[in-house]
């Protein structure tokens, strides 16, 4: 006589439900045994031994209660690759819209154009100005101002020749003899559309030769380290 059975009335009703998700499932989960199943049946090993292939991802469980995970804040400049400068020659009207690098690797195209903006407007004489001007009006530009578009750059003084420059020695105590501009390591500009006092800040911290400050505009130059203000 065979042994009888009894199957307990719960796990019969259980059974019956789980084996339709069972099969709904399929073919999410291998009945024929010929893949790896997602939900592994092996004894728990260290997770490090495991072989790659047992796993989707490795990627934490995302728990609904936690509004923002890892989700740093982003600012308006932290993908922004150039920096773009309106900029515009107060003497002459010219306008140049340069888009600088964010490694300041200025084109030889830029500089040409740059040279040309910065010229001596009086002489109309052109020099090489220092590459080293663009950046650093670069970064004081980027980091005064909280806007996405360009930055407007009013070049007050560039380039000078000698005749240039002593015509406005015999005008102003503020020009100096052996003046920067006159080797094209100085520019004189403001940025009307920004707050003085932050510009001034950021000068401070990008200027690495000098830098004066004065009433309405700013002077930076490659020469070596100085700070005054008039």
């Amino acid at each position: 006589m065979k042994k009888q059975i009894f199957i307990n009335r719960r796990i019969f009703c259980a059974s019956l439900l789980a084996s339709g998700a069972a099969r709904a499932s399929n073919p999410i989960i291998d009945f024929t045994g010929q893949s790896i199943p997602l939900i592994s049946v092996e004894p728990k090993q260290p997770i490090l031994t495991l072989s790659k292939k047992k796993f989707i991802d490795i990627e934490p469980e995302y728990e609904g209660s936690v509004d923002r995970l890892f989700a740093p804040v982003v600012t308006k400049t932290l993908y922004r690759t150039r920096i773009s400068l309106a900029l515009k020659n107060v003497h002459t009207g010219e306008q140049l819209n340069l888009s600088v690098p964010k490694t300041l690797k200025i084109s030889h195209v830029d500089i040409g154009k740059f040279n040309q903006i910065c010229r001596d407007w009086r002489r109309n004489k052109i020099m090489n100005m220092d590459p080293q001007l663009i950046g650093i009006l670069a970064k004081v530009c980027e980091e005064s101002s909280d806007e996405d578009g360009p930055v407007e750059v009013e070049l007050l003084s560039g380039y000078r020749t000698n005749k240039t420059n002593e015509f406005l020695r015999q005008r102003s105590n503020l020009v100096a003899r052996n003046s920067f501009h006159i080797s094209g390591k100085a520019i004189d500009f403001r940025l009307p559309s920004l707050n003085l006092q932050k510009v001034t800040e950021k000068a401070q911290a990008h200027a690495d030769g000098g830098l004066g400050i004065y009433k309405n505009f700013i002077h930076i130059d490659t020469g070596p380290q100085r700070r005054w203000i008039m």
